[in-house]
């Protein structure tokens, strides 16, 4: 070892050099080699605390739910005759619904349902139905889960029973594959605002309203029934001098009207007060809107400029207006009682159903003969509309939640610099069991826990997805770090390199020197 240490003093030294010389030259390396030990020791402690936490997410759980593999939603169907074979009915019944189904667009996710034939009465649950025969010519459908099918005395009971059975269960998934344009998007709450709006009280016109009574009885039925698969938040307001309607109404001989056309334009979103306290929560508006006085009565034209038999309509995915004229009053005072507030609620029960996606027509398809059907008035929905519903939001509430999931490991395998947070991993975990629930839940025919599952997937697939600490990395290309390190580490590497090439120009130069 000493030996060594002579030899690099000697070259460093050298032979016949001038010894001021020999001192730059030596001072210069030792100014390289330190700055490049800073560098090489400092190396480590930079990895260290520039390095992100990334925890890892099963990508290949994520990767095995795919568009061809069909989500399969069963129905039972219970028959009580004991005249037909099971057997014979289910063969038929599969082999109807396969001839039925419509081939699937490329990139379609895959829904398909299913039928199962039992013999009894069905129990009240979800996807469970009685289907009876009568020697009618029209077909009969309750507000619970029964239906009753014509069957003429000369048909065949099993290929009648099939067949209607399949129709049933076709149509609907026709349904469930179509998209909604009128209904907004699933949301596990909805903030559901009614508003009173009189447009102009200096008139001497001043309208008030009995709405909690109203929404307790006319409303409050459907908000229990649907609780378990949405919550809506139903708050209320009265909205005095409105100001100018966007749109001036027509006058004809002895009332005003607006053409369908106008519709649109009618909200005052400058004036009206309509703003959701909630940020997050998807916002529903009803309006009950009063004209001022010289205006009524104002009539709503449809499309074949006929007056509406509602005087209201519907503004997709926003919510629905109704237009009230009263008569004039000796004190001009007007309290709109529960029992006045019927038809307007009628007119918003409808409009908040279609809103929400709950379809009118019946579950039977339209054959020779009339269906006749047993409307829900109590409760503002039945139980194959419920089922429908929730069916519908299970295919699409499943689609989110697999959609959203391979999109964020594909961000996150794009952005290696993320960083991945262990309660990312948690609730995409979550997400996954619950879309492993979906088919324990069907196996155990309990629908309506499969579409909860669904929802529990896509809420915690899009809360990862839209977590904070994801969402701010987006804005942090690797472009910006370039902007930070190289007024760091320019002004110091241009010299650094300079040296070193100056040092190795000086023992190129004394290597040459000394051979010669």
């Amino acid at each position: 070892m000493p030996a060594l240490v002579d030899r690099i003093r000697a070259l460093l030294r050298g032979k016949g050099q001038d010894k001021t010389i020999i001192s730059v030259h030596r001072d210069r390396i030792v100014v390289v080699l330190s700055i490049l030990s800073v560098f090489l020791l400092g190396l480590p402690l930079w990895w260290t605390t520039t390095r992100v936490y990334r925890a890892d997410l099963p990508s290949t759980e994520i990767a095995q739910y795919t568009q061809a593999d069909a989500l399969e939603i069963p129905f039972t169907f219970y028959v009580d005759s004991p005249d037909i074979s099971l057997n014979e009915v289910q063969k038929l019944v599969d082999t109807k619904l396969a001839k039925s189904r419509l081939p699937y667009k490329p990139g379609e996710w895959r829904v398909a349902f299913t039928a199962q034939v039992q013999r009894g009465l069905a129990p009240d649950l979800p996807g469970h139905y009685t289907v009876e025969t009568q020697e009618e010519v029209s077909a009969t459908v309750g507000t619970a889960r029964s239906a009753q099918i014509p069957l003429p005395s000369t048909a065949d009971t099993s290929e009648t029973v099939a067949k209607w059975i399949a129709r049933i269960v076709a149509k609907e998934e026709r349904e469930v594959r179509r998209p909604e344009g009128r209904a907004l998007k699933y949301s596990p709450e909805y903030a559901v605002t009614f508003t009173l709006i009189n447009e102009d009280p200096t008139g001497g016109l001043s309208v008030d309203w009995e709405i909690e009574q109203a929404l307790s009885t006319y409303l409050q039925p459907l908000i229990d029934i649907v609780r378990p698969l949405t919550k809506l938040s139903v708050s209320s307001q009265v909205l005095h001098h409105a100001g100018p309607l966007p749109v001036t109404p027509q006058r004809a001989a002895n009332y005003t009207y607006l053409t369908s056309d106008a519709l649109p334009h009618f909200i005052n979103s400058a004036s009206w007060n309509l703003a959701s306290t909630d940020p997050v929560s998807p916002m529903l508006n009803f309006i009950l809107f009063v004209p001022k006085r010289d205006l009524q009565p104002m009539h709503i034209l449809d499309d074949h400029h006929t007056q509406s038999k509602t005087n209201a309509f519907l503004i997709p995915q926003w919510g629905g207006i109704a237009v009230a004229n009263f008569p004039k009053t000796a004190s001009g005072q007007i309290v709109v009682s529960q029992r006045d507030l019927r038809p307007y609620m009628g007119v918003f029960v409808a409009q908040l159903r279609e809103l929400l996606g709950i379809r009118s027509d019946t579950p039977l398809p339209s054959v020779k003969g009339r269906v006749n059907v047993q409307r829900a008035t109590a409760t503002g929905i039945s139980g194959w509309e419920y089922d429908a519903l929730a069916r519908r939001w299970l295919a699409n509430n499943r689609q989110t939640a697999v959609t959203t999931l391979k999109s964020l490991i594909t961000l996150v395998e794009s952005m290696q610099n993320m960083v991945v947070m262990d309660s990312i991993k948690g609730q995409v975990d979550a997400s996954l069991a619950a879309l492993a629930k979906i088919t324990r839940a069907h196996v155990a025919h309990d629908h309506a826990r499969a579409c909860q599952d669904a929802i529990v997937a896509a809420t915690k697939a899009e809360g990862a997805f839209f977590d904070p600490s994801m969402v701010s990395m987006l804005y942090f290309p690797d472009q910006h770090k370039y902007a930070i390190y190289l007024p760091f580490f320019l002004p110091v590497a241009i010299p650094l390199f300079h040296a070193i090439k100056h040092v190795i120009k000086d023992m190129k130069a004394r290597r040459k020197s000394k051979t010669e």
